[in-house]
């Protein structure tokens, strides 16, 4: 319990943080934001990722911008969820299935086959929904597909870039959630 606690603490200071930064200016709507955050350095590929994911989503798609955190630093990792910049996350999978449990993942069941990504599927928190079916502030558990293992993403296996641990998953509070289904399936197909 003591050690559940101690791992919650970094997600507690982001709650504050997110509050704190939640009337902050943002990013350019017509741009889609990805972090990634592995324990390997993901640097090298982000220039090349970039140019894949706006060839094969064309010249309609918004910019796409793709921060990279060098180092893994868990405190880091609650700013960047609790700033609420980023569309998209890319980061390890026990880092997901810890924020999943607070409502920090959407559930991707409808968009993408849970039998082929199995490895995502857990009980996670998903925001209840109040009666007029706006999103609510309780969190209920359920189980759900909340995150896409980028060792089955077919952008990441022709770029060679070979994580066993990390995962993308949705953030509540993305800018557009068509959107960045769109993107995460031009990284899967």
């Amino acid at each position: 319990m003591r050690a559940a606690l101690k791992r919650l603490s970094p997600w507690i200071i982001g709650i504050m943080v997110l509050i704190l930064l939640a009337g902050c200016g943002g990013r350019d709507k017509d741009s889609f934001s990805i972090f990634i955050m592995d324990k390997g350095d993901a640097s090298a590929i982000r220039d090349e990722l970039a140019q894949k994911l706006k060839d094969k989503l064309g010249e309609q798609a918004p910019t796409i911008e793709i921060s990279v955190s060098p180092l893994y630093n868990q405190q880091k990792l609650v700013v960047e969820y609790a700033a609420g910049e980023h569309d998209l996350f890319l980061l390890p999978e026990e880092d997901m299935k810890l924020y999943g449990q607070n409502g920090s993942n959407l559930p991707l069941d409808d968009a993408f086959d849970k039998k082929t990504y199995t490895r995502g599927v857990f009980e996670g928190g998903v925001f209840k929904k109040k009666e007029q079916g706006e999103e609510g502030t309780d969190v209920i558990k359920e189980t759900h597909l909340y995150g896409i293992p980028v060792k089955q993403m077919k952008m990441f296996k022709d770029l060679k870039y070979n994580s066993n641990t990390l995962f993308a998953t949705i953030p509540p509070r993305t800018s557009n959630k068509e959107e960045a289904i769109k993107v995460l399936k031009a990284l899967t197909e």
